[in-house]
């Protein structure tokens, strides 16, 4: 037997959205259809004797269609299930739609209703700076090191390096003290004292005969 509200208190009301009186729903649980024997009778051809239910779950109302011709939707939808009501969806029963204006229960009922699941949102790296948030570098970054030059490995005995004071006590003392060259001599000078010396040692060899 459909549960009867306390003191025939108004649960709801189901308002025609094409004009039209509007129904109080008085009752928790509501049989909609063209029979006089329903709860709610609309007597249009399209709607079918039992057309569907209507019932009031945890302060939400929830509707159900009843194997209608025309079938019931819900925001253009048809319906397959029993499926919650709020008050901004817009039921349709065969052709003619309505709204149920009511207060719903809590922010669950809504929750249920429309399917939001709470996702765990990563909050972004927040940046220190308007310029970092520009996409400018600052020079509050770190810099990279220089590199540093490479070492330079000793030889392998270990023994120092000689200096040019050794390399000049290696060379005689005569040469050392040589005087510079008195005239820088190009190749034609060079010449010209080959062919004196040829010349002196033919004039030689003439005087010896």
């Amino acid at each position: 037997m459909p549960n009867l509200s306390p003191q025939g208190k108004v649960l709801g009301i189901l308002k025609p959205m094409g004009g039209g009186d509007p129904i109080p729903l008085l009752k928790a649980e509501l049989v909609i259809g063209r029979r006089p024997s329903c709860d709610i009778t609309l007597d249009f051809n399209n709607i079918s004797g039992k057309h569907c239910q209507l019932r009031l779950i945890n302060t939400v109302w929830h509707v159900r269609d009843l194997g209608s011709t025309n079938g019931t939707s819900l925001n253009g939808l048809q319906l397959t299930s029993e499926h919650n009501v709020l008050p901004d969806d817009e039921l349709g029963i065969a052709s003619h739609f309505y709204k149920i204006d009511y207060e719903p229960g809590g922010p669950e009922s809504v929750l249920q209703k429309h399917g939001i699941v709470e996702e765990m949102v990563e909050e972004p790296v927040h940046r220190h700076s308007l310029l970092e948030l520009a996409g400018i570098e600052t020079d509050d970054k770190p810099k990279p090191k220089p590199r540093s030059r490479p070492k330079e490995v000793p030889a392998a005995n270990n023994e120092p390096e000689p200096s040019k004071s050794a390399f000049n006590d290696a060379i005689p003392e005569d040469f050392q003290a040589a005087p510079p060259p008195l005239a820088n001599a190009d190749d034609d000078d060079f010449l010209k004292f080959i062919e004196e010396d040829v010349k002196k040692a033919s004039d030689k060899r003439e005087d010896g005969k």
